[in-house]
This record gives C-alpha cells, structure tokens and sequence, in this order.
C-alpha cells in the first residue's frame, strides 16, 4: 500500500529525491543523514576546536558536512530550487547533533532585506529542528541594514558585516538562551552578528548549526 501511496503523491507533487530518487519525496531523511559526518563542533570565531583556548566567550558550531559533492547539492536545491520539504528534511537529520544542547529556541538567520527569495531556507531547517528537539521556533531577527548578497563571494571578497546588521523584531517572553541556524557557515561572521543582537535582547547563543561549513576562503 505504501508504493501506491507514494506514486498517488507523486501524481500529485511530482518529485523525487534528487540522491536516491524516490518518488514523491523531496529528499529522503535517511539520505540526507548518509551524507553527514561525524564532526566535532568548531569555535565560531576562528573555526578551532571547541573549547577554544584562544576565544574563552566562544560558543560551538556545529555542522553536518562540508559544502561540497551532493550535501552542497541539497542546499543549493534548498536554496535556488524553491523546494522547501528539503529543508525540513536537513533539519531532522541534523537534529542529533544538538541532542545533548539546550536552549529555550532555535532561531533561524534572516533573509536579506529585499530578497526575492519565496521562503527562508534556514527557517525550513529550523523547523525540522524544532520537530525532532521540541524546542520553539522564534523568528524574532531581522537585517538591520541592506547588504549585497554574500552567497556568491568568496570569502575573502565580502565586505565586513556592521555592528548593527541584525535587529530584534519582537522580544519571545521566557527565552533566556537560543541556537542560532543557517543553512551554510563559511566566516561565521553571520552568525556572530545575530548572536550580538540576540544578546542586546538579553539572550544567550548556547550554540549554532549549519548543514555545511564552507571553509574560509571558499564560495557558498
């Protein structure tokens, strides 16, 4: 019965799972778990390990693969393919790396300002996340200011992100400590500039996750 399930839903939403190919499925869980490696988390400021001699007020990153091969496949799929059950999919897999993490929410990096985008690709992840975790989803970030696309830079090419580039939209009652979620980290500067405005907002960053990490210096 499950079979002509899946080819009904598949008359219906005709997708298939771009590592596996199965029908009616967007990207299987299971595939997208295959493709991760078991990566100890890095300091977010100089990408070391973590604990970081060098960055005491440092928190964890933690990440499923390099963006590279079929995981970089996924989010750009995820990402310029406008299909976001991938993105649900990237976050349940992702979840066991955080299962020994917690926090009062899970809070997905913005998009651009202007970005004609038709979701957030690190939201889809985030909601995932909270599926498997059970912690809360608060989409309480927002750009501050209007910056060029970082995607298709290097590294090494993007100009440096501003004190102020993120801002509190609302303040979550009871939040007191959160994850931080993107889909790629490549600087980890992203992520440090929504940790300090999480942190005006007198909120804690206990950690953050992307499905890839970009090393500096590469292209997202």
């Amino acid at each position: 019965m499950s079979g002509i399930a899946d080819l009904f839903l598949h008359l219906i939403f005709p997708v298939t799972c771009p590592i596996c190919g199965k029908i009616a499925s967007s990207c299987c869980v299971n595939c997208a778990e295959g493709l991760l490696s078991p990566n100890l988390p890095i300091c977010i400021q100089c990408f070391g390990p973590y604990p970081c001699d060098k960055h005491s007020d440092s928190f964890p990153h933690y990440y499923g693969a390099a963006h590279e091969g079929q995981a970089r496949k996924l989010v750009h799929l995820l990402k310029y393919g406008h299909d976001g059950a991938i993105g649900f999919s990237l976050g349940v897999a992702l979840s066991f790396l955080l299962a020994e993490t917690r926090a009062d929410a899970l809070v997905p990096i913005p998009l651009h300002m202007g970005s004609p985008r038709l979701f957030n690709q690190s939201k889809k992840i985030v909601k995932g996340l909270s599926c498997k975790l059970k912690i809360p989803l608060q989409d309480c970030l927002s750009w501050n200011v209007r910056v060029s696309p970082r995607a298709p830079k290097a590294a090494k090419d993007r100009d440096p992100l501003p004190e102020n580039a993120f801002k509190m939209k609302y303040f979550p009652r009871g939040v007191k400590t959160a994850i931080l979620c993107d889909d790629v980290c490549t600087t980890g500067a992203t992520i440090l500039k929504a940790a300090s405005a999480l942190r005006e907002g007198k909120i804690q960053v206990v950690a953050s996750i992307s499905f890839t990490l970009g090393q500096k210096g590469t292209y997202n």
